[in-house]
């Protein structure tokens, strides 16, 4: 099975295959750049629309617009090509914590977002009450790869659909 994945939730597009990843520094310029950079990457990684079987779509947590943009695209992708649709939590693509160590993705306003094991929720937690607390900042983008794996395991497991979640 081979699944295509695409995250707009950072600074960050992030597109993937279970073999090949791009990560593109955009800003807030991902609904201007989205398709075109989509369109080389699956032409750089050699990967035929008519090849996916599955559109894995980072769901957040993100700002309402990034989030929108991925999401519609996705969307679109995914009825045009006739394939079903996952979403997963940007947070489990960037990284797995350490044993009893947690994952804080910094946001705005002093808040983060904190992942404590895969597969659960992300807490919002104001980033002064962490500072004690045995974390791990990260700032790096998701993996398009490691999307594109977890949106499988997913969809797998059964977990059809998407649902953004929103900083």
């Amino acid at each position: 099975m081979n699944a295509l994945a695409l995250d707009t939730a950072t600074p960050y597009l992030v597109l993937g295959t279970l073999h090949s990843e791009r990560t593109l520094r955009r800003g807030r310029a991902h609904a201007e750049t989205l398709v075109g950079d989509l369109e080389n990457f699956l032409v750089w990684s050699g990967v035929e629309p008519a090849e996916l079987d599955l559109i894995v779509v980072g769901e957040g947590p993100g700002s309402y617009t990034g989030l929108r943009v991925g999401l519609a695209t996705a969307t679109a992708l995914a009825r045009a090509w006739d394939l079903p649709l996952v979403g997963v939590p940007t947070l489990e693509a960037v990284a797995t914590p350490p044993q009893g160590a947690q994952v804080v993705w910094p946001s705005r306003n002093r808040f983060g977002y904190v992942l404590d094991r895969p597969g659960a929720p992300a807490r919002k937690e104001a980033l002064e009450a962490l500072a004690d607390a045995d974390c791990r900042v990260w700032a790096a983008p998701p993996s398009g790869r490691r999307l594109a794996r977890i949106g499988l395991e997913a969809w797998y497991s059964g977990r059809k659909g998407a649902e953004p979640r929103y900083l």
